[in-house]
Parts: C-alpha cells; structure tokens; sequence
C-alpha cells in the first residue's frame, strides 16, 4: 500500500500542469530551491550514516554467531574456540577462518558487495539469526526498490514520523504487555498456573510405566507380561505392597497399611462434648479405657492371673491347632538350633526368622495357610547355634562355636562381622541373650564371666563375675536387670547400670543351673536334674531407691519357690513365656517329644497337650508370638512346627 500511494503521488507530481503554479518573485523561488537542496543533501547523509551503521552492525553479527557457532559445533577459531583449536591454527583470525568456512571474500574498498555476500551467508547457513526483523532472503531488485521508498519517504510530513516514533515505542514492550493497563500481569499469572495445573493432569492420565521406567519398577509388576502404565494412586499402592513384604522383615509398617490408611480416611468426624471434632473410635477408645477401669475396682480378683487383653486363660485344657509348618517352603537341613518371632511384628501375620547348623540365616511371614519365605542368607563360617533379634530393630545376633559373632541388618542387607570382643580371649561365643530394647548383648564367658555388648557400637562395656561357671542368663522384662546362674546352683541378680549384684539366693534344687526365664511377676530357674522353680520376682526397696550401689553380701539368701515342676527326666534345656506371663514352656533336648506347657496363674500342667502321638521329635528351640497367637517349635529334623493358640485368637 505504502508503495503504491508514493508512486501516484510521484506521477501527479510529473504530470501536473504549469498553469496551476503561480508566479512567484525570484527571491522566494531561490530560497525554496535551497531548502530543497538543504534537505536533500540532509537526507542523503541519513542514508549514508544508517548504511554505514547497516554495514558495521552485519560485521557484529557475523563476529558474534561465529563465536557462538564455534562454542557449540567446535568449528572455526577465535578466542571462543580456543578450546577446541590446535596450536597450527593460531596465524588464522576470525574473520578468514569465518570467511574460508562460508566462502566469503572481504573486500575494504566495496561495503556492498560485503553487505551482499553477508546476505547470500544468511540466507545459506542453517544457525542464521535474525535480529533485524528483515527479510534474509530478499534479493536485490527488492532492495533497490525499498531504498526507492526510503528516499520518498523522506520527504513526507512530520505526522507520518511521530506516529512511525510511536508505534515503534509501543512494540519495544512485551508482546502480551498492555501499556494502557496493569491487569494483564494477573491473567499471565494465571496462566502460568493454569499450565501447570495441565501439566500435572496430563501426568496423572498417562500414569507410570513399569516397563519403560528403571530396572527396579518391574519387581512392582503382578505377572510378566504386564505393560499397563499405573495410576499414581496405583502406583503408591504398589509400593506400600512392596515394602510390607520386603523391607518390613524387623519393622513395624502398619503406617503402610493401605486397608488401615483407607479405613481411617472413611472415618465419619463427629463433633465432641466438650468442642472440636474427633473420630468416632477415639470416642469408643475413652468409653473402653472407663468401663476397663471400673471393671478393676468393681473385682476383688487377683491382677496377676489374667491376660494383658483382661481374659484369663482356662487351665488343664489347651485348645491348640497344628497349622502349616513355618519353614515348610525352605525347611532346614539341619537342627533349627534357634526360632524367634519378631517382637515388633504383626499379631495374626507375624515375622519368624529360624536359623541352624546349615549356616543358614531364613525369614519367613506367616499368614497361616502358605508362610512364604522372604529371603535367606547364609554364612559359610558359623554353623549358628544362637540367634536372636536385636530389640524391635532389624538386626539379627548369629554366633556359634567361634571366637567371632555376626549382626545382620536385614532392612539395609548390611553384614557386620565382630572378629572378637576386646580383653577377651574366649574361643567360642555360641550362647548369648539380648536385653529387649536391644540394648546390651550378653554373653556366656569363661570363668564365670558374662560379657556385656552395647548393641549399637559392638563395643565391650563390662564384665560380671559370679563364683563358678555361667550355665544360663537372662533380662529383666524391662531390662533394668540380668540374671545368671551356672555350676554352683546359686541365681545373681546385677543392676545393669551400676554393674552390682543386688541379690543372690541359692535354688532349692541345689544342681547345676541349666536355663532361666523371667517376667515381672515370676522367674523360671531350670536344673540339669530336670525341675524347673517357679519363683516370685521381687523388687525390694532397696534395689530400686539406690541401695543396689552397695551391693549385697557373699552369702546367699534363701527363697522357697511357688512351684517346682517335674515334668521333665532330663536337663530342662529351654524355658520361655508367652507375652501375657500365662503359659511356661518347658523343653529338653535329650529325649524325644520333650515339650511341656505350664499354666503360670495355677502351676499346672497342660494334660490335653502334647500327647505322646504329636510329632515333635527332638525339641531344639520354641517361642510365641506377639500377642501369643503362635507357638512355633524348631526340632532335629529341620522342621519348625507351628500351632495356633485358639484363646487368643477368640479375644
């Protein structure tokens, strides 16, 4: 448009007749005549000067898109590229190595064959960059005309380069700026968030991929030939699966639970008495917690003969069920010298380790019905006669008949091997105990020795002394305590911060201490002769307001026991209670079938169970569950045997 209206104004200038000039005096026709040439001499040094600043803005950009071509590709030279330049190259400047690459010919005394051939390499290379807004590729008839147009523009009115002024100003602000009005910064804002909000659903549709993604996803897959992408909210259920059947092997993950997280999202809120809003069970938790509490003040029964779930365990009859073996996908190929629930594990789907003479270290979940394995590992060097689990860690303590012992953090996978317990010289480790936090290990020294652990450094942290050999240790139910007794017949009780012996009292059997067991209200002593005491654990005065530092004198005290139990022709071998106090298994490994169950409240035995026809063979190693559920028995043929305890599961 511009062009056409400059040519007919052109034309109407050439064409117009003289008889509409009027005649004017010489004075004023020589004056205008000097303003023309006054103004054509100023608009050919416009063109002159914004040619000459044409030219020396194309040598900047060929300068600069060389350096930048040359710091990308590695090609030209330059000081960008030094990098990349090797020392033949340094007589070439950036203008010839520039010039030899694209075919151009510099030439100082012609600027517009160099204005041309800067466009005939605009127009050819691939990283052209324009920053003109002009065409690259125009040629030269087009160029001619528009230095025709720029010449008639010139010469038009002073309107037409203000408003040229002004539209130039209003487009060197953002393309999406309004000068006019500041709104439009708040609907960029939402925009941005808007394209995030896209951004995240087309995410959420499109899902994650098991097949596609790292090598580790594919263990998340249900069969093989699945290639679905996953929801994200599949994707997390996924991953809770995963890790409640691997890495929970010693951790509490009900937190991963996804039955218990969706149960307690459904919860109804209701609005409490005294204000705010609660769950409906935290109301039904405080109506349990009172009617507990007025039950006891309304009962003259005894506290101590009743279940921590309140329900008191009927004796004489035991009604027990034979489920699945534990170990029956990877049975043993040797005694399971050890079998151990962990005690921070589920109660209807608890975690069972079993260890033996095959050196193999096995976890197994039990459900009941299949009991998968989770994993194994094995320790060429140490036939595992002791194992047990490090507190409600996943730790695992292995030893044997070595003068070395193992820790194995089954989450992490680590393996920890202690070559032996500095200022000790004992040659084997193979029985030990651990307090329940995991705190302290304790083992069966030389001399009448036990050997304190820290359970978190591995380091030695003390001795206690006792006449005679130690034949058996155990913990305190809350720690605070250890007991040991051995060759001498006599039973120690040490203060494990103070590291003194509180009290000692001679067992009424009077032959060698084969085994030990205690909660808060009883302890256990068993004897090689095969009687098992059952003793009323007290706490005197003295030992828990500080008169333990004292100590006590070498002479031993007496105390009669509550019950003696004869059961048992051979060395009562292993003693354990279940997780209420209420049941005392009793054990020996040198006949067949040599397995009893005492009721603690009545000091009776169980006379339904075992019968003569339950296959135990020789027993090894027993313990209960969590919450006593389970009763698991590790024998001489590589089985671990697994009852259900029926009472415990009707609460």
């Amino acid at each position: 448009m511009p062009k056409k209206k400059q040519s007919k104004k052109a034309q109407e200038q050439k064409h117009v007749s003289p008889l509409n000039h009027s005649v004017d005096a010489p004075d004023e026709a020589i004056s205008r005549s000097n303003k023309r040439t006054k103004k054509a001499s100023k608009a050919s040094s416009d063109r002159k000067e914004h040619k000459d600043n044409k030219h020396a803005l194309s040598e900047t950009k060929l300068a600069e898109e060389a350096a930048l071509t040359a710091m990308l590709f590695g090609g030209g030279g330059g000081a960008s590229s030094g990098a990349w330049a090797d020392d033949d190259d340094d007589q070439i400047n950036d203008t010839s190595a520039w010039d030899d690459k694209y075919g151009i010919q510099n030439s100082d005394d012609d600027d517009s064959d160099k204005e041309d051939k800067a466009t005939k390499w605009s127009s050819g290379d691939l990283f052209a960059i324009d920053r003109s807004g002009e065409d690259i590729g125009e040629d030269e008839d087009d160029a001619s005309e528009r230095s025709d147009n720029e010449h008639q523009s010139d010469t038009d009115s002073d309107d037409d380069e203000s408003e040229q002024e002004v539209n130039k100003a209003s487009m060197q602000g953002a393309a999406w700026q309004d000068p006019e009005s500041d709104s439009d910064s708040d609907d960029s804002d939402d925009d941005d968030s808007d394209s995030e909000e896209r951004i995240i659903k087309s995410k959420k549709q499109k899902g994650v991929s098991l097949v596609d993604g790292p090598n580790r996803l594919k263990k998340l897959r249900r069969y093989r030939d699945e290639t679905d992408p996953l929801s994200l909210s599949e994707y997390e259920l996924r991953l809770r699966e995963r890790f409640m059947n691997t890495a929970s092997v010693a951790a509490n993950t009900s937190w991963a639970d996804v039955k218990q997280i969706q149960h307690k999202e459904e919860e109804p809120k209701t609005k409490r008495k005294g204000g705010g809003y609660g769950s409906s069970s935290d109301e039904e938790s405080e109506d349990e917690d009172y009617n507990a509490a007025a039950d006891i003040l309304e009962s003259n029964a005894s506290l101590f003969q009743h279940s921590s779930s309140g329900m008191q365990l009927p004796p004489t009859i035991l009604d027990v069920v034979r489920t699945r073996d534990g170990n029956l996908s990877d049975p043993n190929n040797s005694v399971v010298s050890a079998v151990q629930f962990h005690p921070g594990s589920d109660e209807e789907n608890p975690l069972l380790m079993t260890a033996g003479m095959d050196k193999m270290l096995r976890f197994f979940r039990i459900d009941g019905e299949e009991n998968p394995k989770i994993h194994g590992i094995h320790f060429p060097t140490l036939p595992i006669t002791c194992a047990s689990f490090l507190g409600d860690s996943g730790s695992v303590v292995m030893s044997g008949r070595r003068p070395f012992f193992y820790i194995y953090d089954a989450i992490s996978g680590n393996i920890q091997k202690i070559q032996s317990i500095v200022g000790r010289k004992e040659r084997s480790l193979e029985k030990f105990t651990v307090s329940p936090n995991g705190d302290v290990i304790a083992f069966v020294g030389n001399d009448g020795y036990i050997i304190l652990v820290d359970g978190k450094s591995r380091q030695w942290i003390g001795d206690l002394k006792m006449n005679g050999s130690v034949r058996a240790i155990a913990f305190s139910e809350d720690g605070e305590y250890i007991m040991g007794s051995g060759s001498d017949g006599d039973v120690y009780k040490w203060n494990i911060q103070s590291r003194r012996c509180v009290e000692r009292f001679h067992n009424e059997d009077g032959t060698i201490t084969s085994s030990l067991a205690a909660t808060s209200n009883f302890l256990a002593v068993g004897s090689e002769s095969g009687v098992v005491n059952l003793y009323t654990e007290k706490y005197s005065r003295s030992s828990l307001y500080g008169g333990s530092d004292k100590g006590v004198g070498l002479n031993a005290t007496e105390r009669n026991p509550l019950k003696s139990i004869m059961n048992l022709t051979t060395s009562a071998d292993s003693l354990k209670f279940n997780a209420d106090g209420q049941i005392l298994a009793l054990s020996t490994r040198r006949e067949t079938n040599g397995l009893k169950l005492l009721h603690v409240p009545t000091q009776t035995v169980f006379s339904n169970w075992p019968t003569s026809k339950t296959p135990l063979k020789y027993v090894w190693s027993t313990d209960f569950s969590p919450g006593s559920k389970y009763f698991a028995v590790g024998n001489d043929h590589g089985k671990c045997l697994l009852y259900r305890l029926k009472h415990y599961w009707d609460e």
